[in-house]
């Protein structure tokens, strides 16, 4: 992003995380490889940042979390969503450490379909998951809907990531789950949607009910969703931060077609979310997306937590619940 304004002038992370004002700052699709990580990107004074990168394709996909050490050092940290890769320089994986050293929630056997196998779920770099002493953060970056020969992984990909997140809340952790998901929530969060689905002659009971949509909206609360829910998701248990603080705003999309150029008349979509559990919904002030940031083809999306919080009936300071003596 550095040949953008407002990073062209001094061209340092640490400059595009001052100017952002943030203390999570969460990446996706870094497509770069573990061998051309560069001491600016990994050695950024005041942060600590955890990468997952692709196992074997070469600069394809790759998630990054960097966190403001002085304000939100995390305690665990994992790459992937199923528990199924190995911390580094260890050959056990992370679902089978010792309870201290495991974030939880890991997919128990049945809870997943089995069509795609853990381990290929988890090697093209898609998850960095941070626990921290307040909240478990997952980083994502989903499967596109590219083309047909991707619809299992996809598929796949978003069912492990429902079932991760409804078992750590059902530990009595909270979560909250950010990045470039790669689905269009409802009609209401892309351009064109109506005409476009009259074009391909399908409904929009039709279009709701594509399986990672109708996953995704089951997990959320107040997700559109037709006929009886799934059995597994019987509850939804994020919010959609974005909605809740603007419910009904059009235009509010998050990517847009750099090769038709679309961005500049608004032609877009909204799939990059913040979502957070609902015990921890009050905590935030505010939730937008910052449409006129560029330097890719999609813009930042922020929420904003309080400095004081309500925990356990008493208010108290965020800083003391995310850094416990």
């Amino acid at each position: 992003p550095f040949g953008y304004q407002p990073w062209r002038d001094q061209r340092t992370f640490q400059a595009m995380f001052d100017i952002l004002e943030s203390d999570i700052v969460v990446m996706q699709e870094t497509k770069i490889q573990r061998k051309d990580l560069q001491d600016d990107m990994v050695l950024v004074p005041g942060w600590d940042v955890f990468f997952s990168l692709p196992k074997h394709k070469k600069g394809y996909s790759g998630v990054a979390i960097y966190t403001r050490n002085a304000s939100c050092a995390p305690i665990r940290a994992e790459e992937g969503i199923t528990g199924v890769l190995c911390p580094p320089k260890s050959t056990t994986n992370f679902r089978d450490l010792p309870s201290d050293q495991q974030i939880g929630g890991y997919p128990r056997p049945g809870q997943l379909s089995g069509i795609v196998e853990d381990t290929v779920l988890d090697s093209e770099g898609r998850c960095v998951i941070l626990e921290f002493p307040a909240f478990v953060l997952l980083g994502v970056y989903c499967p596109a809907n590219r083309d047909e020969s991707r619809v299992e992984f996809r598929t796949s990909f978003f069912e492990a990531l429902d079932v991760r997140i409804r078992n750590l809340v059902a530990e009595g952790k909270e979560v909250i789950l950010t990045g470039d998901l790669n689905v269009i929530r409802s009609e209401v969060d892309s351009t064109n949607v109506m005409e476009n689905l009259r074009k391909e002659n399908m409904t929009i009971g039709e279009w709701i009910s594509l399986p990672t949509r109708r996953i995704f909206n089951q997990l959320i609360f107040e997700g559109d969703i037709v006929g009886d829910r799934d059995e597994g998701r019987q509850t939804p248990v994020l919010w959609d931060l974005c909605r809740c603080f603007h419910p009904s705003r059009l235009g509010m999309n998050t990517c847009w077609d750099t090769k038709k150029n679309t961005r500049p008349a608004n032609n877009g979509s909204r799939i990059d979310y913040i979502l957070c559990s609902n015990g921890i919904r009050d905590w935030f002030t505010s939730a937008n997306i910052q449409e006129g940031l560029m330097g890719s083809d999609h813009c930042p999306v922020f929420a904003t937590i309080a400095g004081t919080i309500a925990r356990n009936g008493s208010q108290v300071s965020l800083n003391d619940v995310m850094n416990p003596a």
